[in-house]
């Protein structure tokens, strides 16, 4: 039975450890057999840190999947796609593997992912490490609510896996498109209460949408709601968790799906004018600095596709001793 990576629709973490790497060495057949093992490095760290409900997931660049699996490719795995207009663009930051860790204790986060980058060994190098974290009651650090209108308990399953109606050789695997936005909270907080709920479309307190009638202009909420052209429903599953300091501070979003192209046309609804010259106002407060996209590959799928079996036996090469 195939299975997915614990940390595509797991429940929010009070923290998270997310690693963009590049892969140094041309040695496909060693890092094959290392990201195999992956998932079992996760299920024993989160059995020592059973309280902190440790889960996570290690993704395949789009630019770099056929060096890593060149036998097969995911139907609908594209770059992160094009998004410019006006002010509004998107910067793209192509990545061979990103690394994500969630869990209710920073030391468990921290310890998880130096066990993890050990075990990649000199296979791999972190260029960016981003520690995130949850704020307040799940808002991003604009003060409102976070994806309010994100799916909910089991159907987080159906709108980010593939079944076998998508593509049989990656059940349970994933599309992922991750933005990086830094926001400009010294503008956003000028703005004041009132004005922030106007443009977002929302009550900061509750998340409620706001009436019609208190609505002038186009909303964040408008341009942001998970429905397409045809009014069905956009399979989108978003992750995000803010990242910062008292520096500069923002957003890492995640978005899931078993279905990208309707994840990159809600993309560009929010980026380009439409006829009325209307955009997700947000963006004149929130800049994606870096975007790039990835597949999730199933733990069955990472299994069967190594070249050469991994033996219980490498389990002792992460062990406690190794990150001491």
């Amino acid at each position: 039975m195939d299975k997915a990576q614990s940390g595509v629709y797991a429940e929010p973490n009070l923290h998270g450890l997310t690693l963009f790497c590049h892969v140094m060495s041309d040695d496909v057949e060693s890092l094959r057999r290392k990201l195999a093992r992956f998932p079992a490095i996760l299920r024993d760290l989160d059995a020592r840190f059973s309280e902190g409900m440790l889960t996570g997931f290690v993704a395949i660049g789009a630019d770099y999947w056929d060096v890593l699996y060149p036998h097969k490719r995911p139907l609908h795995l594209q770059a992160f796609p094009e998004l410019s207009d006006g002010d509004r663009e998107a910067a793209r930051h192509p990545y061979d593997l990103i690394i994500q860790v969630r869990c209710d204790r920073f030391d468990a986060n921290y310890l998880a992912g130096r066990t993890l980058v050990e075990w990649f060994g000199y296979d791999i190098e972190v260029v960016e490490q981003i520690r995130s974290f949850r704020y307040l009651d799940g808002r991003d650090l604009t003060g409102f609510i976070d994806a309010p209108d994100n799916p909910r308990a089991m159907r987080k399953r159906k709108v980010a896996l593939i079944d076998e109606k998508d593509d049989t050789d990656f059940v349970d695997g994933s599309y992922l498109l991750v933005q990086k936005f830094r926001h400009d909270l010294r503008r956003w907080d000028y703005l004041g209460p009132e004005k922030q709920e106007q443009l977002m479309g929302r009550e900061k307190v509750s998340g409620a949408r706001l009436s019609e009638a208190r609505i002038e202009g186009v909303t964040h909420a408008a341009k942001s709601r998970l429905m397409g052209d045809d009014e069905q429903p956009i399979a989108l599953l978003r992750q995000n968790m803010p990242w910062g300091d008292l520096r500069e501070q923002g957003l890492l979003a995640m978005y899931f799906s078993h279905t990208p192209k309707q994840v990159v046309q809600w993309l560009k609804s929010r980026y380009y004018a439409d006829e009325q010259g209307a955009y997700d106002p947000l963006l004149d407060y929130s800049q994606a600095v870096s975007c790039s996209s990835f597949f999730v590959p199933s733990i069955r799928f990472m299994a069967n596709n190594k070249d050469i079996p991994a033996h219980d036996s490498e389990v002792s090469d992460y062990e406690e001793g190794s990150t001491a």
